[in-house]
């Protein structure tokens, strides 16, 4: 059993908790009371929220950072475009390292799991285990793309893949052309890109997946339509500016009760940093009616963990004990007149300075 005292940030809706302590049993929270207790984990000074989730990223991109800037959606990552022409000439080993570092960034900065769309079948989504898991050498001892032995990095990899059986993936990651790939049977997430071209949202609708990813040019229709349907959004609108594909209309689909999660989306267009696309989708809502901080922190916690199925993103009893500690002293968060706001709008992943995955700590800064 792990008892840790510090502030808490629980429940849905983020009640604060200036002086408690948090039980963990067997990688869950068990109780979450007022109040230090002696003998306890000294996190005081600390803020402790659910640890977030990344619900769409394209890992594999890593290896060829800002390569498109300027480039449409077509131009770089099209069925022509140049990240295929930079993947001919990428050494694998290249491409390994990348990966991992972009895993162990997330990690670092607060992030308990990540969805990623894997390109290439079953060897991509074992180039994936691989860049997290260690990499085997020749004598069957792990060994890191440098030969130096490196412990596998404990972040969770959702893998929705394509372009193979449906039973090697955690689920399919799929383009509006992809869609025949879909089983009579299914058993595992079906996650489609729609939305930045017109007409891609009508076809993912006809196939009633469990998450449209992007959702940047919606009717109104389209959107009563995944309402009704109970279909998760995950949106990406860093992304989606620098490609110049438009902005999805978030309160909008908030306001329809739609579940909607963050995505950092391909990291040769983005940092992996889900602060960074905190305060980049708050700030652009206020050119027109504004998203409370709150919904947006629930983005990358509640409704990811929702829309992935996962038993995590909330403080609460029975929850896994992903969590992260953030110095809120820290002189970029202290003086703050709207704790959610600041954490929003203000964290850098400097201040995460410790990590808990399943009742561990993973990372202590």
């Amino acid at each position: 059993m792990l008892v840790v005292n510090s502030s808490f940030l629980f429940g849905k809706n983020f009640e604060l908790l200036e002086e408690g302590h948090l039980v963990v049993e067997r990688g869950r929270i068990k109780e979450i009371n007022d109040g230090f207790v002696t003998g306890g984990i000294d996190a005081k000074g600390l803020l402790c929220i659910p640890a977030l989730i990344n619900s769409h990223t394209h890992l594999g991109d890593s290896f060829a950072k800002e390569a498109v800037l300027g480039l449409s959606a077509g131009e770089a990552m099209g069925s022509r475009g140049i990240k295929w022409e930079l993947y001919q000439k990428a050494k694998r080993s290249e491409v390994l390292r990348a990966m991992r570092n972009s895993a162990m960034y997330m990690l670092n900065s607060g992030i308990a799991a990540f969805a990623d769309f894997r390109e290439g079948g079953i060897n991509g989504a074992n180039l994936l285990r691989k860049a997290i898991g260690g990499i085997e050498n020749s004598s069957g001892r792990n060994s890191a793309v440098n030969s130096q032995s490196e412990p596998p990095i404990p972040i969770r990899a959702i893998i929705l893949g394509r372009d193979d059986s449906i039973e090697n993936f955690d689920g399919l990651g799929l383009n509006p052309w992809q869609l025949d790939q879909i089983p009579a049977e299914r058993t595992k997430l079906i996650a489609v890109h729609a939305g930045e071209s017109a007409g891609e949202i009508a076809d993912a609708l006809s196939v009633n997946p469990d998450i449209i990813v992007h959702f940047t040019l919606p009717t109104k229709e389209e959107i009563a339509a995944v309402a009704r349907k109970k279909i998760s959004v995950v949106v990406c609108p860093r992304a989606n500016a620098l490609l110049g594909v438009g902005i999805p209309p978030v309160r909008e689909l908030i306001d329809h009760g739609i579940n909607v999660a963050l995505g950092t989306d391909n990291v040769m267009l983005n940092s992996p940093s889900l602060w960074r696309e905190f305060e980049f989708i708050s700030k652009l809502s206020y050119l027109e009616k504004g998203i409370p901080p709150g919904d947006i922190l629930r983005m990358a916690t509640v409704n990811a963990a929702r829309a992935l199925g996962l038993n995590s993103g909330v403080i609460s009893r029975g929850k896994e004990a992903n969590l992260i500690f953030l110095d809120r002293n820290a002189p970029n968060l202290r003086n703050n007149r709207n704790l959610l706001a600041a954490i929003v709008h203000r964290t850098e992943s400097e201040n995460v300075r410790k990590v808990m995955l399943r009742g561990k700590f993973v990372v202590e800064k």
